[in-house]
């Protein structure tokens, strides 16, 4: 491996150094060259990639393209019907925020270009944001007029005890050092805040079915994949009480793998074409049967709401 990878010899949540080799796979939704090694602990199970990349090295690896770097959609009729399509045949889609009595303020931790923060503040809240990708941040402050800041968390070095809520949706799987993320993350919230984190869960069904081929398992861009357990534990580690776990998966995690299976023998990309308009229907069939293992607490898709202790 190249500078800026570092091998770890001590599992990052429990410090143990009983750890073994559970993958040597590749990327196969962008095209990242290198084949990447997935490590699991054996004394508290968390998965992560080892060596393991530093920020120099995956600020550079996701692709123009990345889904949450695009622009924001437009408020066309045809817009407007697509969003309304989805609602109707993926039912019981989307993150579950907390709820607040009133406006209040809220920081997103890997915000993209800023949808959520945009709501956010169509609804009265003051809103902060933090993304790595320059071109991303770019679009939310030039469109919405948003406050993101571009690079890490640590690099923002937000005044202590400044937010009431602090959101990671889908992005503390991309974080290199999460125990200083947190712990960063506990001394900016207000007493009470609360913390919402949303990560694929490595415990589902579909990631012991698909192994390497699981959808979220998403090397090298997924630097951790935690399980309920293992990040209930990380979070408990940096004084956060657990509130709330819910799973939420959608059709990604069955037909998007079944899709990378598909797609190893050509070498074709998947990313880009999950979502395409022919797969419709088999798209809908993962989708209920994947809420059928959200019921079974099996889907491949975890919230976390907890608050600061």
């Amino acid at each position: 491996m190249t500078l800026g990878w570092q091998k770890l010899n001590n599992c990052p949540l429990c410090n143990s150094s009983e750890l073994e080799n559970l993958y040597h796979t590749s990327d196969r939704h962008y095209g990242i060259k290198g084949i990447y090694d997935v490590a699991q602990c054996k004394t508290c199970s968390l998965v992560f990639l080892n060596p393991m990349p530093d920020d120099s090295i995956l600020a550079n690896l996701y692709p123009d393209s990345y889904y949450s770097y695009q622009n924001f959609d437009s408020n066309s009729i045809f817009s407007k019907i697509k969003n309304l399509l989805i609602l109707i045949l993926f039912p019981a889609r989307g993150t579950k925020d907390p709820k607040f009595t009133t406006p209040c303020k809220v920081l997103d931790l890997g915000c993209g270009s800023g949808r959520f923060l945009s709501k956010a503040k169509e609804n009265g809240w003051e809103t902060y944001g933090v993304e790595v990708s320059e071109d991303a941040a770019k679009i939310g402050r030039k469109e919405e007029d948003l406050d993101i800041f571009n690079g890490t968390l640590l690099d923002a070095s937000y005044p202590s005890v400044n937010f009431d809520y602090v959101r990671a949706n889908h992005s503390l799987e991309h974080i290199y050092n999460p125990n200083e993320t947190l712990q960063e993350v506990n001394r900016i919230l207000k007493p009470g805040g609360k913390l919402l984190i949303g990560v694929p869960n490595i415990d589902s069904l579909t990631a012991k079915l698909f192994k390497d081929y699981w959808w979220y398992l998403c090397p090298p861009v997924h630097t951790f994949n935690y399980s309920t357990k293992t990040l209930s534990e990380m979070l408990e580690k940096h004084g956060f009480k657990i509130e709330r776990i819910r799973y939420n998966s959608n059709f990604g995690g069955i037909f998007g793998s079944l899709l990378l299976i598909m797609n190893s023998k050509s070498g074709r990309m998947t990313m880009g074409t999950i979502d395409n308009a022919l797969f419709v229907l088999p798209m809908m069939l993962s989708h209920y049967v994947a809420k059928v293992f959200d019921l079974l607490k099996l889907g491949d898709a975890i919230e976390i709401t907890c608050v600061k202790q």
